[in-house]
């Protein structure tokens, strides 16, 4: 095994340990996906089973890229986050940051409070951080 694919395989477990750890679905969250720089999905939680984990997993990487391209037009650096808000309800995109190159996409239902959503999509950030540096 490569060291990029057991890094990837240890991030994965990471991941799903973290996502069965919070109790998301208290927090009106339906779906998170955890993906790589370039796209490819690397966990998922989505207990309905609404969502194609491999195209969030595609879309929520092109969607930062294009954030951060648009960042850079305007002398902005990186992008810290990126929201989608609907009547339905909110998709929040995360960069995890350096040195783990993942994001993170969080389907949010319509009564989420937007603070407190985006509290959770940073404690499952720093939860995953944590699990995966103890786990090295």
């Amino acid at each position: 095994m490569t060291s990029h694919k057991a890094n990837l395989a240890s991030a994965s477990l990471a991941a799903n340990h973290v996502f069965n750890q919070i109790e998301l679905s208290q927090h009106g969250i339906s779906t998170v996906v955890m993906t790589t720089l370039d796209g490819q999905e690397m966990a998922i939680y989505d207990p309905g089973r609404k969502f194609s984990a491999i195209r969030l997993s595609a879309m929520t990487s092109s969607l930062v890229a294009i954030a951060r391209s648009v960042g850079r037009e305007v002398n902005f650096d990186g992008c810290d986050r990126l929201m989608l808000e609907t009547p339905a309800g909110k998709i929040i995109f995360r960069p995890v940051g350096s040195p783990y190159p993942y994001l993170l996409c969080v389907v949010v239902n319509r009564d989420a409070i937007l603070g407190h959503t985006i509290w959770m999509v940073d404690k499952i950030v720093s939860n995953f951080i944590q699990k995966i540096t103890l786990d090295q």
